[in-house]
Formats: C-alpha cells, sequence, structure tokens
C-alpha cells in the first residue's frame, strides 16, 4: 500500500525537489513520511549509470532522510511499484544518518536481461525531527558523482572543468573512463569492486574504472637500503586509494610502509580512519585474499594514533622478491592528506641502530644486539629493577614490560619476585585470560615471552601479590629478565613489581654478628670466622691450618648441607656445599 506523494522529474543533475518544494514542500520530510520522484529513462538509451545523491540540508542531525530506488516500467516492470515497507526495493542508501551527503551509483549491466522505463527515487525520513533535503540524480555512460555541493562530475572530474584539468581523454560505449596518467591502470586486470545486494558500487571499486585511483611509480634509485622514500602532503580522496609501485631485489631483507597522517588532514573526522595494504605483483584491495600483508590489529592504539605502519622481510611468508604495491584506502568520511615513507634495510630495521646486522653462512641475517638492548631488531630494553625497590606502574596499554635483576652473587642468598596487577578497564570474571609474571634465565639477545621463560607466574586476582621464589642452586650467576604480559592488550593495566633479595648467613652468625645483603657475617668486636663461632677474646683464636666442626640444622640452614669452617692467617672461612631446601 502507498500513502505519499509521487512527483514526476527528470534525472539532469539539478535537484529533484525543485519543482514541488514551493508549492508542496517537497523537501522536507516528517519522520516515517515518503516522497518520491519518478524518473523515465529508456533502457536502450545511451547511459550505463544512474547516480543519485541525496544530501541532508537541514542543521539538526537528528533528522534522518534515507533513499530507495526502485526500476519501474517497460517489460520487466510494468507492476513494480513503491510501497511504504522498505523491503523489495532494487538499491538503497541508508547511511544518512552518520553521512550528510550519500551517494549511491547504480550500473545498468548488473540488471541483465531486464528492461525498464525509468525508476522511482524515494526518500523517508527517519530519525526524531523532520528534516529537508535536496535529491539529484543523473544517466551517464561513464561512472559519475557528485561534489558535496552539488556539482556533476564523470571520471572523477568535474564536468564543468576545461579538459586540461580532466583526468580523463575519453568514455567507451561500454563505460569505461580512459584515464589520463597517473590514474591509468598498471595492469590489463585489476581487482574489480564488491557486491552489494546485487548492486556492485564502482565507487568501493579500486577506482581505475573512473580515474579515481592513482599510481606513483618509484624508480630503484629513489628507493634503496640505504635511501628511503618519503613523500609529503600525499591526498587519497574519499573512499579512494592511492598506490604506490616499487621494486625488491634479493639484496633487500626488509621493506616497511609508513603512512603518518598529517596534523592539518580532516581525515580521521567522525571516527573515520585509512588503512595501508600491500601486495605482490598488482594493486591490493581491501578484501581477504586480495592483499598480502597488512597492518597487524594494535590493541594498544589510540582513537588519536591513526598511523599505519606495514614491515614484512625475507623470513616471512609471503615475501618476493620482483614488482610490490602499496595501497592506501581513504576514510569514509573526508579526504585524507598523509606522508608515506618506504624503508628497505639488510636485517630487520637494521637493528635499529643498537647493533650489527649478521650474514650467516646460510643466507639468514640477524642483529648482534649492543649490551643492554636485545629482542629481533634491538628494539627491547629492560629496566634494571634495584633489590627491595618496588616498581608502581599507573595502568596503561602495553603488551610486554621488561626488567633485569641485578646480578646475582654466588652466595647463600634467596630470591623472590613480587608482583601484582589491577585493572579499571577488563579482566573481569567472563575474561579467562590473566597477566602473567615471567622470568628467563638466558643471554643478552633473548627476552621472556609466553613461549619462552624458565618460571611463569599467572596473576589469577587483581591487587593480590603473587611470587616466584628462586634459591641458590637456581640462582646461578648470569642474567636474569623479568615480564610483565598483558595478554588483553586492549585493556589498561597497572602493576607492583618488586625484587625482594633475602640473605641467609651460617648458623645466623651464632648470635656474635649480623647478616648483611650479600649471606655474609659481619661479626662482633672479639669474634670471628665465617659463622662467627669463634671467640678471640677466650684465646680460641684460629690457628693456621685448624678446623672447627660446627652443628648444622636443616629448618635454619635452607642452604648449607654441610659446613667446616677452617681457620687461615688469622681467620675463619666458611666451606659449604649449598642446595635449596626446594630441592628436596
Amino acid at each position: 500500500m502507498w500513502y505519499a506523494a509521487v512527483y514526476g522529474a527528470e534525472a539532469d543533475g539539478k535537484d529533484l525537489t525543485r519543482g514541488c518544494k514551493q508549492d508542496h514542500q517537497c523537501d522536507k520530510l516528517e519522520p516515517s513520511g515518503w516522497f518520491c520522484y519518478l524518473v523515465n529513462q529508456s533502457w536502450t538509451g545511451d547511459w550505463n549509470y544512474l547516480t543519485v545523491q541525496l544530501a541532508r540540508t537541514s542543521e539538526d542531525e537528528d533528522g534522518d532522510p534515507d533513499l530507495y530506488g526502485l526500476f519501474t516500467g517497460g517489460t520487466s516492470g510494468q507492476d513494480k511499484r513503491p510501497t511504504n515497507a522498505t523491503y523489495g526495493y532494487d538499491f538503497r542508501e541508508t547511511s544518512a544518518a552518520s553521512h550528510a551527503v550519500v551517494v549511491q551509483k547504480v550500473r545498468k549491466a548488473d540488471f541483465e536481461d531486464k528492461n525498464y522505463a525509468g525508476a522511482y527515487l524515494c526518500v523517508k525520513g527517519y530519525g526524531s525531527t523532520a528534516t529537508t533535503y535536496a535529491l539529484r540524480a543523473d544517466y551517464t555512460r561513464c561512472p559519475s558523482d557528485f561534489t558535496d555541493d552539488g556539482q556533476e562530475m564523470m571520471c572523477s572530474s568535474l564536468v564543468s572543468a576545461p579538459e586540461s584539468g580532466k583526468r580523463y581523454t575519453g568514455c567507451s560505449a561500454d563505460g569505461m573512463c580512459t584515464c589520463k596518467p597517473p590514474y591509468q591502470k598498471p595492469l590489463p586486470e585489476v581487482y574489480e569492486g564488491r557486491s552489494h545486494a546485487a548492486v556492485t558500487i564502482p565507487a568501493e571499486c579500486l577506482g581505475f574504472e573512473e580515474c579515481s585511483a592513482r599510481v606513483t611509480p618509484i624508480g630503484d634509485t629513489e628507493l634503496t637500503i640505504a635511501k628511503p622514500f618519503v613523500k609529503e602532503h600525499e591526498l587519497v580522496e574519499t573512499r579512494g586509494w592511492s598506490f604506490y609501485e616499487f621494486n625488491v631485489t634479493d639484496q633487500d631483507f626488509q621493506v616497511v610502509v609508513n603512512v603518518a597522517e598529517e596534523e592539518d588532514s580532516a581525515c580521521g573526522e567522525a571516527s573515520g580512519y585509512f588503512e595501508v595494504f600491500l601486495k605482490y605483483g598488482q594493486p591490493p584491495g581491501w578484501h581477504y585474499g586480495q592483499w598480502d600483508f597488512r597492518q597487524a590489529y594494535q590493541y594498544y592504539q589510540t582513537e588519536e594514533d591513526k598511523d599505519q605502519e606495514v614491515k614484512f622481510d625475507a623470513q616471512t611468508d609471503g615475501f618476493q622478491t620482483g614488482t610490490w604495491f602499496a595501497g592506501v584506502e581513504g576514510d569514509d568520511h573526508s579526504d585524507c592528506k598523509y606522508t608515506i615513507t618506504i624503508n628497505k634495510f639488510e636485517c630487520p630495521l637494521n637493528c635499529s641502530g643498537r647493533g650489527t646486522c649478521v650474514h650467516a653462512s646460510n643466507g639468514t641475517r640477524f642483529c648482534d644486539c649492543q649490551q643492554g638492548f636485545f629482542g629481533r631488531e634491538c628494539a627491547n630494553e629492560a629496566l634494571a629493577l634495584e633489590y627491595n625497590k618496588a616498581v608502581m606502574k599507573a595502568e596503561a596499554l602495553f603488551e610486554y614490560d621488561y626488567y633485569s635483576l641485578p646480578e646475582v652473587a654466588s652466595a647463600a642468598l634467596q630470591n623472590t619476585v613480587e608482583a601484582s596487577f589491577s585493572s579499571a578497564d577488563g579482566y573481569s570474571d567472563w575474561v579467562s585470560a590473566r597477566p602473567e609474571l615471567l622470568l628467563l634465565k638466558g643471554d643478552n639477545a633473548i627476552e621472556p615471552t609466553t613461549a619462552n621463560y624458565t618460571y611463569k607466574h599467572i596473576l589469577e586476582v587483581q591487587n593480590t601479590m603473587y611470587e616466584i621464589g628462586l634459591g641458590p642452586s637456581q640462582l646461578k650467576e648470569g642474567l636474569w629478565r623479568i615480564a610483565i604480559y598483558n595478554p588483553m592488550r586492549l585493556y589498561q593495566i597497572g602493576y607492583k613489581l618488586t625484587a625482594v633479595k633475602l640473605a641467609h648467613c651460617l648458623n645466623d652468625c651464632n648470635g656474635h654478628g649480623s647478616c648483611d645483603d650479600n649471606g655474609t657475617c659481619q661479626c662482633n668486636s672479639n669474634w670471628a670466622g665465617g659463622d662467627c663461632s669463634v671467640n678471640q677474646a677466650s684465646g680460641g683464636g684460629c690457628q693456621e691450618g685448624s678446623h672447627k666442626s660446627t652443628a648444622m640444622d636443616l629448618k635454619k640452614l635452607a642452604t648449607s648441607m654441610w659446613e667446616a669452617p677452617y681457620c687461615s692467617h688469622s681467620q675463619l672461612v666458611a666451606l659449604f656445599f649449598g642446595f635449596n631446601k626446594l630441592d628436596f
């Protein structure tokens, strides 16, 4: 059933409401109201595309006009009429709530074996308030469009522009723009657009069909291991693509593409974004299977940080020498201005300037990191912990934080690493993953990860202290690193981390001295020996080469199996064989 007015109109690129808005206010919709416009056009006429623009002209964003289109008449649509239902239409555009201006492009070739005589273009009012709008339509041979202020475009060029200002030289009968460089296809075959409701949307193709995609070739002398390619003030149009063609040789180990939004860019407004894709041999698309590499999802990327980085190397599946294309896909809301940088490296990130690139005999390359740096790219650095001094970190987004234990001496020491965490963002009961405390005994080149650790403790409950104890038999001299791992990287967490050192002296110094941080007795006056058991005041001094046996209490001496203090150079020194009570 249809209860709304239908107005006749001509699809000539001008506002369809111009003939009825003065007398009938056909440009103003109440909530749930409908207006339709019948635009006649012979199906066999010289056209391939119907392009419709719906522009909300009221300032109140609560008003939401939506577009519904229905082909009618001819031998295929004699009984096709619009209804108040929102289904059964041939095409629609319903994103006006988030876009003040929307464009719907329909290709005649997507309606094979049909014969219509025109189309109903209907506008329905959604939202809570009345809204005003402008509606434009045009039948064209090649892909067309409208600027936001309603100017007609064809092949991504203003129809009113001089020939020198147009991106094309001609339009073929089958609807293909003959594009000028740099808007020409780099290859005879490129990816086509995606489909929506059985209608191909040329605006969401790569753009070579309508001269909107641009290809910048990068010469071999413009991009080398010693020379990055940098280009500022680049522009990708709304929903458009910009491509960069470059060559990878067998001398190149790694390629890194970075695209940084410039400060004066409107890209990213209203939660918009742009993305970067890489493809071997042809320009990439955004569909799965149409790209080889893209940026991994950054859980800890803030909404303001829209920069993109994509990297791949000779040890990555998909790496090939030859021609590559980097593609920047534009924002849904506005044009994007950015700076693109492409680097080639002979080692991962050239070891971040913190190491030496090693060319192994088997053809692989790796970084030999400087002291204090580690990781595949020498990009990681561990902060040094001090014993018994807590590190407090406020809640933040991260995946791994690294620390190093102070150098461990071979004395009778007990070490404990304590950690607790807090998170206001998440880690509720329904989240099974939990932060982890990881310890790794290794060398300068490796770091603790969830796949590589010596000891691990899961931090199950917030604001609860968990610890990993290390006895003397475990604390061998060498390098120990600590990592706090945040598995839910989109959640901010804070933590407290402390390395506690507990010293154990022989016989607790027999009550005649104090035990220092290194597990050595500092004897009181007139007392000597490794356990302060020799009373020098009573004549029990050390004689060269003499021995004095002592009793052993396993409950007190968690680190000594037996001891035999002996006298040398008038001092008593303890010999012991150590083990940890945890080893029983």
